[in-house]
């Protein structure tokens, strides 16, 4: 009898473990500006001189969770978000506690945009939320050339 425990227990402790581990519960709801659905992708659009902006409408369900924006090697960033301002290249990183509007603006280098507007090159930007145990979730923002009009 205590066998028959002794292995229930460890299995339902793995189950448990597997649960927490793959289980993927969005930490925020997010709508987003400024980005679009083309070709089953979500895009932001880039201009010629390698420059783009999205907005970020974040309502948090839980509290003191992470956010990171990884952008394309050598980008350059401006994040505003509930009033301050936060600068920086390659990668961001913010815990959030509280819901508000966060506005991304971005430039890439040079050499990529070109890329991207003459050799359709991809590159994305990774929006990744998590707080222990078991809420995270992962955005993935393609890349792409504004059409001419």
């Amino acid at each position: 009898m205590n066998k028959a425990l002794l292995v229930m227990a460890i299995v339902t402790l793995a189950l448990f473990g597997y649960a927490v581990k793959t289980a993927h519960l969005p930490p925020a709801s997010v709508s987003y500006q400024e980005v679009f659905y083309k070709d089953n992708e979500t895009v932001v659009f880039v201009e010629r001189d390698g420059w783009g902006l999205f907005e970020m409408n974040i309502d948090p369900k839980v509290k003191g969770f992470e956010l990171s924006i990884t952008f394309p090697e050598g980008t350059e960033y401006l994040v505003e978000y509930n009033g301050k301002e936060y600068k920086g290249t390659n990668k961001f990183k913010l815990e959030i506690s509280e819901g508000g509007t966060m506005y991304v603006h971005f430039g890439i280098p040079q050499e990529l945009a070109d890329s991207i507007y003459h050799e359709n090159a991809k590159a994305e930007i990774k929006i990744h939320m998590e707080k222990m145990p078991f809420w995270r979730d992962d955005y993935t923002l393609h890349l792409i050339p504004r059409e001419n009009d």
